[in-house]
């Protein structure tokens, strides 16, 4: 059974945040230990307040854990230039492999990062990564792109991949029109496109990032290769987001 380390933010309604990951790597067949960076107050409505875990607290969870328990690394919301130097400096001689959500915003609409948080991810944690996550929104932030100007989706993953990482799955859920594309690009190897017919109302569904990112991370755990890790966590989150919109 794999273990998986997530170090992410919390949120109470359990729709998003490590409660989400914890969700998933569980029915997965994945066993996870936890690091809390924030807590967040929200629901599927609206987002109300968030809460950073003081350094002090954030570094002694790393100190009451051991990395060679675990088989790959997840990393979620980061809310300040202080949890990225702390999480960067203890993931600086790590072997496993590491997924990183670049959490920027809440899908309830609440501000997750700051410029110089975002900064300081590009140039601490970005390069130490083995697959960087981010949505078409996030990209758009990290790049400083003007969300209005015309996208061509490979060229916007491949500049991601210029932040350091291994590889960048770009997630297209953002795309207009009724086909979703996600590109994964890697560093030596031609971009992949998985292409599938968007899920009506699938945007409405809070935490399908976090969901998506664990799920990836669960199978590249399981010894997967990074492109069949992707196709399987893409067609689990394909399930989790029918079976939602269907309760």
């Amino acid at each position: 059974m794999p273990e998986i380390l997530v170090i992410g933010g919390s949120d109470g309604s359990c729709g998003a945040g490590v409660f989400a990951d914890h969700e998933t790597l569980l029915s997965l067949g994945s066993k996870a230990k936890f690091i809390v960076t924030s807590v967040t107050s929200q629901n599927d409505e609206v987002f109300l307040e968030t809460h950073d875990v003081p350094s002090i607290t954030l570094e002694s969870q790393f100190e009451a854990i051991s990395f060679k328990d675990f088989d790959a690394i997840k990393i979620g919301m980061l809310p300040s230039v202080e949890a990225v130097q702390i999480v960067s400096r203890y993931l600086s001689d790590v072997s496993q492999k590491i997924v990183m959500d670049p959490v920027l915003r809440s899908s309830s609409g609440g501000s997750l990062s700051t410029p110089k948080t975002i900064s300081a991810m590009e140039e601490l944690l970005f390069p130490k990564v083995d697959l960087l996550t981010p949505n078409l929104l996030e990209a758009f932030s990290l790049l400083n792109l003007d969300g209005d100007q015309e996208i061509q989706i490979e060229a916007i993953a491949s500049r991601c991949l210029e932040f350091g990482s291994e590889a960048v799955l770009l997630k297209g859920g953002h795309l207009k029109g009724a086909i979703c594309k996600d590109i994964l690009v890697e560093k030596v190897k031609a971009p992949i496109v998985f292409q599938r017919n968007k899920i009506a109302g699938g945007t409405s569904v809070r935490g399908t990032g976090c969901r998506l990112a664990s799920a990836i991370t669960h199978f590249i755990a399981e010894g997967r290769e990074l492109e069949d890790a992707v196709n399987a966590g893409i067609e689990f989150l394909q399930r989790y987001i029918r079976t939602t919109l269907n309760n």
